[in-house]
């Protein structure tokens, strides 16, 4: 393999381009195809394909060194290629175009021929070989074609206007935005954008560049006179745009308004905001540029071509908006604010288990969450006098528009009942933000095993459909191996969507194991081996290689497999687990403000007084929680998570000392425990209460 960062000249990048693709882990990847890909000639498919377009975006550089973008109009055949080296435009920039004043010998110049309606694109980057009268011709360094992501689809119309494109328009030449240029580019869902970079002319990877963007109207947001934000959505990973950006941080944008005919040239200063709010609110971006505007200017009805919309590009559905952004960080500075949720959709997974769909009444955005978090819901209990809190698991991928939660019927369940015999469309419930610990690592690069027994798929299901999606997303394919444990196909929820996903998804490998099949259950089809799941059916199923592992389900489940990781030498820090039901631990925590879980746990019984109640009682391992026991008690302490994260259970301990079982990341006094994830300590000894309480709380 070239070891790119040694031969410079091995690669069709520069070194901006390469950086921020060994920045974003796609250095490999891309050099896997692109020096083939990449050609510094025109091939005869691209020579058709410019032949056929009424236009041709073109990307420049005036004396300044300020990149513009503009468009160059003609009749089909203005653009030709007499050999595959050279292409030859027969026109003439459009009135008030900058371009214009940048043709001259040997200029550099980038070119996009982009056809609207089969959205199809190609790019070429080059430099002046002769100026005529009636055009130029170019000298090809680089071409290449582009995937047709984000591009609306559009029919076109000629004008006669096309025969006297340096015909005089009403223009506009200004310092910052004017109220049309804003009203132009907040309305817009396609502009083109200029960059470049050039250290050696004699370097054909050096030059101007010019590509599209498009997304949902709106998505380029207009902060002030002289300020322009938009997101950057995954694309071919070239980086040719944000590799120039890198380096020479200047751009220019053209939007065209194509119901007009005007158009709206700005250059200016270009900053790439790799991290942030926005950025992480903004659905399927990556990123966010920046342009600080030096130049506009704006042509009224210039470009000779009118085009009918006929389509958005599929891939905006998985694009967030402005508006959504706003919202979303609104709420996610108030994560711990209840909100109104209405069921809006109810489906059977299985005997047992039902997902419920949920939108916010408000119809404001969703709360942003990762993968395996759960939502800490409210429910009002006809009869009840306090609402009733509990945590379920979001079973789906995020997606900014609804929360799916899967939930088993459980037969002393007191929420689970009241969700499957009265929860109907319609019916409201309160809920606060996503939360969690248990989430995908997503930075790492190893496959990932998703093992799952009974209803601890719901986790699973979010994180395999969101390792999927971004597959799709980004071309970055990820193993995945699911392997779920069920009873029979009767308790088995998602069976037929994780077949599915099987079978269209190459880097997905699933196993099904039911311990006690029924005889309507057929092997090969409902499920593949009967028994539990053990280390024995992993080592059958798991290639020789170094794998990320996550865990949920029953504890016997947890606990067993835990072992066994442990046992074959996966190390701590590639097992992550959940549980459902009463937190476990699996592994050792390290000490956390002073109280640190003991070596060996206090077995019982303990004794507790809840000193505000008035109430004493003996605490048992099996009591669960300080949590547990308190609601045991009929007590109803505040909570919104059972795993540490929240803090909304934090209690002060007037006497005596707690331990966790598991290291909580919510903050909280030295004199306070979060009882939702503790448990006390002793009945004896210098930490206790003296022959009395373990451990006496202020509840």
């Amino acid at each position: 393999m070239v070891n790119f960062s040694q031969d410079t000249l091995a690669t069709p990048f520069h070194r901006g381009e390469l950086d921020i693709q060994e920045r974003l882990g796609m250095r490999e990847k891309v050099h896997s195809y692109a020096p083939g890909f990449i050609r510094d000639h025109l091939p005869d498919q691209h020579r058709e394909f410019y032949a056929q377009l009424p236009q041709l975006i073109v990307g420049s550089v005036d004396e300044q060194g300020r990149p513009w973008a503009s468009m160059l109009v003609g009749r089909p055949g203005f653009i030709s290629s007499p050999d595959s080296k050279t292409m030859s435009v027969s026109g003439q920039p459009l009135y008030g175009d900058p371009l214009a004043d940048n043709l001259k010998d040997n200029a550099p110049l980038g070119f996009l021929g982009i056809e609207f309606q089969r959205r199809r694109r190609n790019r070429m980057n080059g430099k002046i070989s002769k100026i005529r009268d009636d055009g130029f011709e170019i000298a090809a360094d680089q071409s290449f074609g582009n995937c047709p992501q984000y591009i609306q689809a559009r029919g076109f119309q000629i004008t006669d206007a096309v025969n006297a494109p340096e015909t005089p328009r009403p223009l506009e030449r200004n310092s910052t935005l004017s109220h049309a240029a804003r009203t132009a580019i907040e309305s817009a869902d396609t502009f083109f954008i200029a960059s470049m970079f050039s250290e050696d002319q004699s370097d054909n990877r050096h030059g101007v560049d010019v590509s599209h963007r498009g997304g949902k109207p709106g998505f380029v947001r207009v902060v002030d006179e002289r300020t322009l934000l938009f997101p950057d959505f995954a694309g071919n990973f070239h980086f040719n745009t944000l590799g120039n950006i890198a380096l020479y941080p200047k751009a220019g944008l053209l939007f065209p308004d194509f119901e007009t005919g005007d158009l709206l040239y700005i250059t200016g200063a270009a900053e790439i905001i790799w991290e942030g709010e926005e950025v992480q609110a903004f659905e399927g971006a990556e990123r966010l540029v920046r342009i600080n505007v030096d130049e506009v200017v704006r042509v009224e009805e210039s470009l000779p071509l009118r085009w009918d919309f006929q389509g958005y590009a599929p891939d905006l559905e998985r694009t967030g908006s402005w508006q959504e952004v706003a919202e979303t960080i609104e709420i996610n500075h108030n994560r711990n604010n209840w909100r109104r949720f209405s069921v809006v959709r109810i489906e059977n997974e299985s005997e047992t288990i039902s997902s419920f769909y949920l939108a916010s009444e408000d119809g404001k955005a969703l709360a942003s969450y990762k993968p395996g978090q759960y939502l800490p819901i409210r429910l009002d209990i006809p009869g009840e006098d306090a609402s009733l809190n509990r945590t379920y698991t979001l079973s789906q991928a995020p997606n900014g528009k609804i929360y799916r939660l899967s939930i088993k019927r459980e037969a002393k369940g007191l929420a689970s009942q009241r969700f499957h015999d009265q929860m109907k469309p319609g019916s409201i419930l309160e809920a606060m933000a996503p939360r969690g610990k248990f989430t995908l690592q997503e930075k790492s690069p190893r496959p990932i095993v998703l093992l799952s027994g009974g209803v601890g798929i719901t986790p699973m299901i979010a994180m395999l459909e969101h390792v999927l999606l971004e597959d799709a997303r980004t071309g970055s394919p990820r193993s995945v191996y699911f392997i779920h444990g069920a009873q029979n196909g009767r308790e088995h929820a998602f069976g037929r969507h994780v077949r599915k996903l099987a079978r269209e998804c190459a880097s997905l490998t699933a196993h099904i194991r039911y311990s006690k099949p029924q005889k309507s259950d057929q092997e090969g089809i409902d499920f593949d081996s009967t028994g539990h799941i053990d280390m024995e059916l992993l080592k059958s199923i798991l290639p020789l290689d170094d794998y990320d592992f996550y865990l949920c389900g029953p504890s016997p489940f947890m606990q067993a497999l835990y072992e066994g990781l442990a046992t074959l030498g996966v190390g701590e820090n590639r097992i992550h687990y959940e549980s459902f039901g009463p937190a476990m631990v699996l592994k050792p925590s390290a000490q956390t403000n002073k109280r640190q879980r003991a070596e060996h746990p206090a077995q019982g019984p303990v004794p507790v007084c809840f000193a505000k109640s008035g109430i004493e009682i003996e605490w048992w391992p099996e009591k669960g929680t300080l949590l547990d026991l308190a609601e045991g008690a009929g007590l109803t302490p505040a909570f919104s998570c059972r795993n540490g994260v929240c803090g909304t259970c934090a209690t002060k301990v007037k006497c005596g000392a707690v331990d966790y079982l598991d290291d909580p990341i919510a903050p909280h006094g030295d004199d306070e425990a979060l009882i939702c994830c503790s448990t006390p300590r002793s009945a004896q000894g210098e930490e206790t209460c003296g022959e009395d309480f373990g451990v006496i709380l202020d509840l």
